[in-house]
C-alpha cells in the first residue's frame, strides 16, 4: 500500500512537522521547558507555514491553561522570534504578544541549554550552580546563519519577563561568560581574522553592546577577542591587536559605557564592574577610557538604544 500525504508535507509513518517540534523540548519537571534552539531554528527556517500553524497550535493549547501550558506558551514565543529572525517578519511575535497579553497569561522566556564543563552534561542556564563560568561554544552553524539568538534569550533585558526578578538573575551573570568560536584546528588564521566570526561579533554588538558586562575576566581572553573583532585588520600586530589603536580605544571605550549604563540599570555598581570588566588590562588604560567616554557624551546613547 502506498503512503499518504497527510498535508503537513509528511507521509504516514514520517512524523509531523508540529511533533518534530516538541521532540525538541526536554520538560524541566515544572510544566516548563527548555529546546535545543539550532534544530529548532532548522525547522522554523525549513517550513515557515508550518511554523505559523504549530505557533497557533501551541497558544491555542496555553490558552486552554491545561497539563503543560506554559511550556506550549514559551515554544509558541520561540517559534515566533526564530521565525521574526529567518525571514524578518514580526508578524508571530506581535500576534503572540497580544495573544499572552489577552489571555492574561504571564510566561518566563524559553530556557537555553550550557554545557556544563564538570558534568559534561546540557544544563538549563539556572541550574549551572552559582559562580560557575559559563562557556558558550559558537558552532560553526550558529556563525554560517549569524544566529545569536542563544545569546538573546540569555542575556539580553528586552528577552522575557520584566523587572526585578529577571534583573537579580541577569546580575548572576557577571563577570562568569566566557565566548569561543568553532573555527577548525586546522584553520592559520587567528579568531579575529575569520570574516564569520568577525560578522558574528559585530551583530552581537550592535544588538547587545553591553554584553561585555558578564566577560569572564582573565588574560583579556573574551573581551580581547571581543574587541579584536570590531577593530580593523590596520590595528592587527602579531598575535593581536595594538590597545593604543584609535578605533581599538573607541570600541573599548563603547564597551565601558554600556557595560556601565547597564550595570546602572540592573542596580549594580557600574564603577565595580568597570574594574572587573577591565580587570586584567594594562595600568592606567581604564582611567584613558573614561576620559575618551566623557568625551563622547550622550552620543554613544544608552542600554535601551535611545
Amino acid at each position: 500500500m502506498p503512503e499518504s500525504d497527510d498535508g503537513n508535507g509528511t507521509t504516514d509513518n514520517e512524523p509531523t512537522f508540529q511533533q518534530r517540534v516538541l521532540a525538541l523540548g526536554v520538560p524541566r519537571g515544572d510544566g516548563t521547558q527548555f529546546m535545543n534552539l539550532n534544530a529548532l531554528r532548522e525547522l522554523v527556517g525549513s517550513d515557515p507555514e508550518q511554523t505559523a500553524a504549530t505557533c497557533r497550535q501551541c497558544m491555542h493549547l496555553a490558552r486552554q491553561r491545561v497539563g503543560t501550558w506554559h511550556g506550549h506558551a514559551q515554544l509558541a514565543q520561540a517559534l515566533a522570534g526564530l521565525y521574526e529572525d529567518e525571514f524578518d517578519d514580526d508578524t508571530l511575535s506581535v500576534w503572540v504578544a497580544d495573544e499572552l497579553a489577552s489571555a492574561g497569561l504571564e510566561v518566563t522566556e524559553p530556557g537555553v541549554g550550557i554545557l556544563d564543563s564538570e558534568s559534561d552534561r546540557l544544563l538549563p542556564v539556572d541550574q549551572v550552580p552559582d559562580e560557575r563560568p559559563l562557556l558558550i561554544t559558537v558552532e560553526r552553524q550558529m556563525l554560517d546563519s549569524a544566529d545569536i539568538y542563544p545569546f538573546v534569550a540569555m542575556f539580553s533585558h528586552h528577552e522575557g519577563e520584566r523587572g526585578p526578578e529577571r534583573r537579580g538573575r541577569l546580575r548572576e551573570f557577571r563577570g562568569r561568560v566566557a565566548v569561543a568560536f568553532d573555527i577548525s584546528e586546522d584553520d592559520p588564521r587567528e579568531v579575529w581574522e575569520v570574516p564569520e566570526v568577525r560578522a558574528y561579533v559585530a551583530l552581537l554588538s550592535e544588538r547587545m553592546p553591553y554584553l561585555p558586562y558578564y566577560f569572564l575576566p582573565g588574560h583579556l581572553r573574551t573581551l580581547f577577542t571581543w574587541l579584536s573583532c570590531l577593530a580593523p585588520p590596520d590595528a592587527w600586530s602579531g598575535g593581536g591587536v595594538r590597545l593604543d589603536h584609535p578605533d581599538v580605544m573607541l570600541q573599548a571605550a563603547v564597551a565601558l559605557h554600556f557595560a556601565r549604563r547597564f550595570a546602572a540599570w540592573l542596580g549594580d555598581d557600574p564603577d565595580d564592574v568597570a574594574q572587573l570588566v577591565f580587570a586584567d588590562w594594562p595600568e592606567g588604560f581604564l582611567d584613558h577610557l573614561y576620559v575618551l567616554v566623557e568625551g563622547l557624551g550622550d552620543r554613544l546613547g544608552d542600554v535601551d538604544g535611545s
